[in-house]
């Protein structure tokens, strides 16, 4: 379970370029873990129903989709079990291209307050800026139809608006040789206001780099999780004649003749947790400083190559990308072995796991609320703006999300 602070709401939309690969899922979930991700919008998944449903374990509460085969499109929206959303109206298509969503968030009716839509464009908003080398002559055809759809809506790039003047790009073409920026942000003016920043990530885990956007919802309290031993650390000799050591150390200083057997073991337990924690907290922030590290050199590779594009850094861009991805994917298949490790020893048992899975359906199954005649009116007037994308601008559909 994941702890932070709640006050920011951060959205990340990446394209991942095929879901199906049950490690490639882990490393996903995992990296959007560690970006403290509250909203996930992925495109490219490439998943079926079934496949997306088991989207929903970590720190996934609830998952929205449209799926189209195992081999194309497909879109998801993930929710953090922590975040307090209550879904009213999904509409999605047949084909994988969009799934849009409202509901309220924090107490707002995230319908009427305002408009988030992120995903993969498949253009670039200004030619002459958000491609490099800049080719304002080959201009894709769906870049004026983007322009025309953010002015009838009032949508803002929302990297744009924090990087006015900025430089940079998520997408690498190979036959082509040009960078690009193709994934982002659209926000209403509501959003602008409340926005912290908007940033582009570096491309390891897809061909896509991800695009992050934190916003300021209403203050809520982050939950509470009681520490407990990891047991794999017990396999480590590292860490057996660290403890070791230190329980010796422990006896030197406190088994004294006449001193309690009971109470010596009681403070030797909570002496003990405290090494304990004192490792795992070295252990893990050598773990994430190797992984920043990694991430660093590749994102000043990136800099450098998208400024003077060599074979050189090219190769050297690409042996750190492939470190990178060497630690990220024994990470996930580490989680991926305690996760059925868990499962195995819960089985069907009527413990925490079982609770957590009755409490997913009772949510799932609840009434939220009861409408009346003036409500209704108003869910068919915010309908309207979703019939107004499909039929107006139906060529932006493709990889995108609403959180409407």
């Amino acid at each position: 379970s994941s702890y932070f602070d709640m006050s920011d709401l951060k959205i990340i939309s990446l394209n991942v370029k095929g879901f199906n690969n049950v490690v490639k899922r882990q490393k996903v979930l995992a990296f959007l873990k560690k970006e403290k991700t509250q909203i996930a919008l992925l495109s490219e998944t490439h998943l079926n129903d079934l496949e997306h449903l088991k989207l929903r374990r970590s720190w996934v509460g609830q998952v929205f989709y449209s799926c189209h085969n195992t081999r194309s499109r497909g879109v998801a929206i993930l929710i953090h079990r922590s975040l307090p959303f209550t879904i009213k109206t999904i509409i999605k298509d047949n084909d994988g291209r969009y799934v849009l969503i409202s509901g309220f968030l924090y107490g707002e009716q995230i319908l009427i307050a305002y408009v988030v839509l992120g995903g993969d464009f498949n253009c670039v908003p200004d030619p002459n800026v958000d491609q490099s080398p800049p080719k304002p002559d080959l201009a894709p055809r769906k870049s004026p139809r983007l322009k025309e759809f953010c002015h009838d809506l009032e949508l803002f790039d929302t990297w744009r608006m924090t990087n006015p003047r900025g430089r940079d790009y998520n997408f690498f073409s190979h036959p082509h040789q040009t960078f690009s920026r193709i994934d982002f942000f659209l926000s209403s003016r509501m959003i602008l206001d409340r926005v912290r920043e908007c940033l582009i990530g570096i491309c390891s885990i897809s061909d896509h780099s991800h695009v992050s956007l934190s916003i300021c919802p209403p203050f809520s309290d982050p939950s509470f999780r009681q520490w407990r031993m990891n047991p794999s650390l017990l396999s480590s000799p590292t860490f057996i004649d660290y403890i070791t050591e230190q329980w010796n150390v422990f006896l030197t200083a406190n088994k004294t003749p006449g001193f309690s057997p009971s109470l010596l073991w009681e403070t030797a337990k909570a002496y003990l947790r405290g090494c304990i924690i004192s490792y795992t907290t070295a252990q893990k922030k050598a773990a994430i400083k190797e992984q920043s590290d990694l991430e660093n050199t590749i994102k000043q590779l990136e800099a450098q190559l998208k400024s003077t594009p060599s074979k050189t850094l090219f190769k050297n861009l690409e042996a750190t990308r492939s470190a990178l991805n060497q630690l990220l994917t024994r990470k996930a298949e580490s989680n991926i072995f305690f996760a059925q490790h868990r499962l195995y020893e819960s089985g069907n048992k009527p413990g925490r796991m079982l609770a957590r899975l009755a409490k997913g359906r009772m949510e799932a199954s609840m009434i939220p609320c009861l409408l009346d005649d003036k409500c209704e009116a108003k869910i068919l007037s915010t309908l309207t703006i979703f019939d107004f994308l499909f039929t107006v601008h139906p060529d932006l559909l493709p990889g995108c999300h609403v959180l409407q």
